[in-house]
């Protein structure tokens, strides 16, 4: 028994390790990115003002209800001293490799089976579209990213061992991501589902205590300070195989805009499971029926089908036990994934976009990792299986470790994008509608600029020709 969990310990230790190597690997290439130009500018003006005031403003904002957002950002802001670009990155480092490790936690590897499909799921993770589109957001402190770590969170606590502070924890781990970002209310998700699935981390009365929490959110953001919800003409959205401006979509759904919502729906799951439609935009069938055939689409489209695929054969496989509601660890994962997929799409109802699917991801990465495991456990003794499934994992390896090394890439190409954002700032401003700086906003200007182009200068980047296998843009 010594010696089995001695190897459960080292196993369990590698995993951990090499999650780590691909956290830091992504911190290296985050360090490479100044401060942005668009969001980060105007949003660091703001987060000079008293946080009191700033905190207060927040609750009243028309269409959101986001204090904790800007409480976060406030509170790296001011322990920044002026170093934005070591504070910022720095936290959006650390974020990663939290995030990392709470998902091979999560994971709980203990055997080669499990050794041998934690990189996949890492791939899987990291290789997202939406989550590459996370790390990639332009807030000064990624509260995308905040909402990955609290998803994931949510699912250690659903799934530890019954503790006494497990319940405020859980209480104080939605209020948080709910007052982040709109899809903060997955947390809720999470932890109710997983307590009605058989995990019982969180008490019933902590499910009572979160169910009253998600009662008193829709009624300050609807009764009492009566934030709404975004309407259609707030910002751009993708539609079919284009994207619209707020004045088109209007005009397209402003009579009935419940068959937008639909799209918008069906959209946001087609993109976790099919890799397409990207931001609610069909790119790659764009881009075949213009005989431009775009090969990073192709190959995510690839990926994630056998991705889905893996999933659907381990649901398959045990549907019998989930008819009578026999639910391991592995089942729970994957059930939970498919209540988050359904859930993080309905939240995107009013706007598709990659970014706001990132927990739906979370999730299939490690939906993916039971899959993967499960098949390497059922190793069958057929040489022609063997063979089937050895093609399998290797072509669902392939495809996800070139959409993982896709992402140092797009965070290089938005490296150079963001410096050359700085090099026509005056630009932006004066397009905005900025006809005169004041003495403070010239010298942040000034200050961020020099960070950009001065202290930490642009680096050699990867040749185009290198990158076409790549979602950089």
């Amino acid at each position: 028994m010594r010696a089995e969990a001695a190897a459960d310990r080292r196993w369990a230790a590698a995993a951990h390790g090499y999650g780590l190597i691909v956290a830091a690997l992504i911190g290296y290439f985050l360090l490479r990115i100044p401060v942005q130009v668009t969001d980060s500018f105007t949003s660091i003006l703001a987060l000079q003002a008293p946080f009191a005031s700033l905190i207060r403003d927040q609750f009243y904002q028309v269409g959101y209800l986001r204090p904790a957002l800007w409480a976060e950002m406030k509170l790296v802001h001011d322990l920044s001293g002026g170093e934005y670009f070591y504070w910022f990155r720095m936290t959006q480092a650390v974020q990663v490799v939290v995030l990392l490790t709470l998902f091979v936690h999560v994971l709980r590897p203990r055997s080669f089976q499990d050794a041998v499909a934690v990189p996949v799921a890492l791939a899987v993770l990291v290789g997202s579209h939406a989550f590459a589109w996370t790390v990639r957001e332009a807030y000064p402190v990624n509260t995308f990213l905040t909402i990955l770590l609290c998803c994931a969170a949510a699912v250690a606590l659903s799934s530890a061992a019954p503790r006494w502070w497990n319940t405020p924890a859980a209480v104080a781990l939605f209020a948080v991501a709910a007052l982040t970002v709109e899809s903060g209310l997955l947390v809720w998700v999470i932890l109710v589902a997983g307590y009605l699935l058989g995990w019982r981390g969180v008490s019933r009365a902590g499910v009572v205590g979160l169910c009253i929490a998600l009662v008193a959110y829709f009624v300050l953001r609807f009764l009492v300070f009566a934030n709404g919800l975004p309407g259609l003409s707030e910002r751009d959205s993708g539609f079919g195989f284009t994207r619209h401006t707020p004045t088109e979509l209007q005009a397209m759904f402003g009579g009935n805009p419940l068959p937008f919502y639909a799209y918008n729906v069906v959209a946001s799951i087609l993109t976790i499971l099919a890799g397409e439609p990207r931001d609610g935009v069909f790119e790659l069938a764009r881009s075949v029926t213009e005989g431009q055939t775009n090969p990073s689409l192709l190959i995510g489209l690839v990926a994630s089908l056998l991705a889905t695929a893996v999933v659907i054969r381990y649901a398959w496989v045990r549907r019998a036990a989930w008819m009578a509601r026999t639910f391991s660890d592995a089942d729970r994962l994957v059930i939970l994934f498919v209540v988050v997929l359904a859930a993080n799409a309905a939240i995107s109802f009013g706007y598709t976009k990659d970014m706001i699917m990132s927990p739906a991801g979370l999730l299939q990465a490690a939906a993916v990792f039971v899959g993967v495991r499960d098949l390497v456990g059922r190793t069958a003794a057929s040489p022609v299986r063997r063979i089937g499934v050895a093609a399998l994992l290797l072509m669902l390896s392939t495809t996800w470790a070139i959409r993982a090394v896709g992402l140092h890439a797009a965070l290089d190409s938005t490296a150079g994008s963001v410096r050359e954002q700085w090099a026509f700032v005056d630009e932006w401003l004066t397009g905005g509608g900025s006809t005169g700086l004041s003495p403070r906003t010239e010298a942040l200007k000034r200050h961020l600029q020099d960070d950009a182009n001065l202290r930490h200068p642009a680096r050699p980047q990867l040749r185009e020709e290198l990158t076409r296998l790549f979602e950089v843009e």
